[in-house]
């Protein structure tokens, strides 16, 4: 019987050479599952897979293709009893039949050959029957005869199979090529037997003098446990819940917190950055880093340092990695590992803390200089409860005993953190380990064994904390303000010689000098009239002092015209933004940026008025670029890095090999043209001389500066410099919350008093 030719695409099957008494038998319910009736006309049913065949008589035609609605097909070259036909020589009358298999999925067809002279062939070989499979090409005869017909048979898998199908050759072809890559990579991995030397040390910061030493910590020399059970019962098991959940079971590599990681990243955009390295990873890190593993940021690093962990696996015990972790671990102020930060933080062996007390020291594994008790006790109690209810969570502990040791009081070593706190320049010797991570990376910068020269003058850092003290102290009151800030720069090569951070670091350790991001009002205008000069405006061009945009006009200028020197000298607000709309927002903008500032920038008059915040130290910066003839210099404390692993006379440390030294690495970068730079001291100099800063005058040498207040007197500034003794200073005062009632003249007064000091 035959049944309807419904071909896909040109040249159809005629119509005509299947009589419609045939077709009208051949349609029985499995028709009509497979088509439906639109207007009066059968049509195959869009939503149905149905299998096709495809007839090519020759290689020069075009193919045929017959959709296989039914259940069986006749093919040959008779046109009355055929219901597929292939006119070409070596097709018999009736050469083959396709029959469903009914035993098998309704869609398989079996191809017999009906006693035919030449056959049905696949691949040369000559078949009696064939299941057919998708894309099973069959020739009508002989292969090797060029009119020889060919038919194939498409019945392709539904998608959702493909994709199955699809997706497991490709992961595991990705799983091979990885096994492979691994393989070879862990040949390139370094022997592990024995361990590599990599103790740690201490890391000594000394000040300018090349003498004083600013860590203030009595762990001279780092010491380790020689088995894990010294460590206690609590500590392993902190380290696992906060840092590797899989690290028991895992082969040094945690693919199920790689991927977790990757999704995380992908759905932040950018905005929350989650690592996966486990503990072993760590580790292979600190002792592979300078040899093997490498300390840049990039994939290259982080497969070296998995298949590197990977070795770490099969060359120790689960026991002994924790042991060696555990002892390298750095812990802030360089101090390494737990035995040592047991004896810092809470003056015990760590097998005698407590839970609470060793949830706290492994809660400083992520920040250990940020996330510390001796300097933000809340911040740390806070990453302990997290661990302690991950510990629960994972069952290490009841959360009864979690809930005991959350609700027990915290006490700290206070002998060391009093000497910690005693330090001779507290904020400045923590804003080294922050440059020092900037520097060597954070990896690298927690290994130790390092000297640390600064430049830090001690006279001066003395004056600069006692002439903050005695502002608050006889100024804080009257005028409202209970913090500050003092930040010095050499303008010559932007070493910092003093910053004090706050009043008093044992009741604060925030950074205001480095860390904090605070308006810095008129000082800000300093931008405004470089580029202005920069677009060949003439510092003598007069700009009106009439009101502008809700802006008021100026208060010592008159209701006329003043040139920009006037302008800048009594920090008209309405002149600033005048220059600033001639030089254009964006060319002021692009002029901070020349000048080392780094914060986001809005281009509005605002902005023109200091509104946008900014840090101090780069404030400070950008005028030391001014008064350094236009040559920026990132400000930096750390003079010189010296390796004290790699020492020719361990006694002499000038024997030991430099890894970073300022004066050769940091080249000055022209920011203006020194012409500008010269325009805008004068500027500078007016202020102190006849306007806004009279207050800031010294008799030591001729002060240069601008002064800044911002609304509701909420921040004061002065940023002065002494160009002959190549000194920029930054003041600021104020409340790290609320409002003043001062002026920037009190922070004038503050830099006077201290430059009086300190320069004596």
């Amino acid at each position: 019987m035959k049944s309807p030719q419904t071909p896909s695409q040109p040249p159809q099957a005629p119509q005509s050479k299947a009589p419609k008494s045939k077709l009208m038998t051949q349609i029985n319910s499995q028709i009509y599952q497979l088509t439906q009736v639109v207007n009066g006309v059968l049509k195959i049913n869009p939503k149905e897979r149905v299998p096709k065949l495809e007839v090519r008589r020759s290689q020069k035609e075009k193919p045929e293709i017959y959709e296989l609605v039914g259940d069986r097909y006749v093919l040959g070259r008779n046109t009355g009893k055929c219901d597929i036909v292939v006119q070409t020589p070596l097709v018999s009358q009736i050469h083959a039949q396709l029959v469903r298999d009914r035993t098998q999925k309704k869609s398989q067809f079996i191809l017999q050959d009906q006693d035919s002279t030449n056959g049905i062939y696949r691949d040369k070989q000559r078949l009696k029957a064939v299941p057919m499979r998708h894309k099973m090409k069959i020739t009508l005869g002989p292969p090797e005869l060029a009119e020889a017909a060919t038919i194939r048979y498409l019945d392709p898998p539904p998608w959702y199979i493909r994709t199955v199908i699809y997706t497991g050759i490709g992961l595991g072809s990705i799983a091979g090529m990885l096994i492979l890559a691994i393989g070879f990579e862990l040949s390139r991995v370094p022997s592990l037997r024995p361990l590599p030397v990599t103790q740690q040390g201490p890391v000594e910061v000394l000040a300018g003098d090349s003498m004083t030493r600013l860590d203030p910590t009595d762990i001279a020399n780092h010491t380790e446990y020689a088995t894990l059970a010294e460590f206690g019962k609590y500590i392993p098991q902190a380290v696992i819940a906060s840092e590797d959940t899989s690290f028991r079971w895992n082969i040094g590599v945690d693919p199920i917190g790689v991927a977790r990681a990757i999704v995380t990243n992908v759905r932040s955009r950018g905005e929350r950055l989650e690592g996966a390295s486990t503990i072993t990873q760590q580790l292979a890190r600190n002792l592979l880093g300078s040899t093997y593993v490498g300390r840049d940021d990039s994939a290259g690093r982080k497969w070296r340092e998995a298949a590197a962990a990977v070795k770490l696996t099969f060359t120790y015990s689960k026991d002994e990695i924790m042991r060696l972790y555990l002892n390298r671990a750095y812990t802030g102020y360089g101090v390494y590992g737990f035995k040592d930060a047991a004896k810092l933080y809470f003056g015990k062996e760590a097998s005698e803390l407590s839970l609470s007390e060793a949830a706290t020291l492994v809660g400083l594994l992520p920040s250990p200089e940020t996330i510390n008790p001796f300097k933000n006790k809340n911040l740390a109690i806070e990453y302990r409860d997290r661990i302690l209810y991950r510990m629960a969570d994972l069952r290490m502990i009841t959360y009864e005993e979690a809930e005991r040791a959350r609700r027990s009081v915290l006490i700290l070593n206070e002998e060391a953190k009093t000497k910690l706190q005693g330090s001779v320049a507290p904020y400045y010797y923590s804003y080294v380990f922050e440059e020092l991570q900037e520097l060597l990376g954070e990896d690298f910068a927690k290994e130790g064994n390092l000297i640390v020269e600064t430049s830090l003058d001690l006279t001066m850092q003395k004056a600069s904390d006692q002439a903050l003290r005695q502002a608050v102290a006889n100024d804080g009151g009257t005028y409202g303000f209970s913090q500050g800030a003092i930040v010095t720069l050499n303008t010559r090569d932007g070493s910092l010689l003093s910053m004090t951070g706050g009043v008093d670091y044992s009741a604060s350790q925030f950074n205001r000098a480095s860390q904090a991001l605070r308006q810095p009002g008129s000082t800000f205008k300093l931008f405004s009239y470089a580029a202005a000069l920069k677009s060949g405006i003439s510092p003598n061009n007069t700009f009106s002092c009439s009101s502008l945009s809700g802006i008021v006009g100026c208060q010592n200028g008159g209701s006329g015209a003043i040139n920009m020197y006037r302008g800048f000298a009594f920090s008209e607000n309405v002149v600033a933004v005048r220059v600033a709309e001639s030089a254009g927002l964006n060319n002021v903008i692009q002029m901070a940026k020349d000048l080392g500032i780094t914060a986001k920038l809005d281009d509005t008059s605002n902005m023109v008025l200091g509104g946008n915040e900014v840090k101090i130290l780069e404030m400070a910066g950008a005028y030391a670029t001014v008064v350094n003839e236009g040559k920026y210099l990132k400000p930096h404390a750390i003079r010189r890095i010296l390796d004290s692993a790699d020492c020719k006379n361990p006694k002499d440390r000038q024997t030991c090999r430099v890894i970073f030294d300022s004066s050769a690495l940091l080249k000055p970068r022209q920011a203006i043209e020194p012409d500008i730079a010269s325009t805008m001291l004068e500027m500078m100099r007016g202020v102190v001389d006849y306007g806004t800063g009279r207050a800031a005058a010294i008799p030591q040498g001729q002060a240069i500066g601008k002064t800044g207040t911002t609304d509701e007197s909420r921040d004061l500034w002065f940023i002065g410099a002494v160009p002959r003794r190549e000194l920029v200073t930054a003041v600021w005062l104020g409340n790290d919350e609320g409002v003043t009632n001062g002026s920037s003249a009190v922070a004038a007064r503050v830099w006077s008093d201290y430059m009086r000091e300190a320069l004596r």
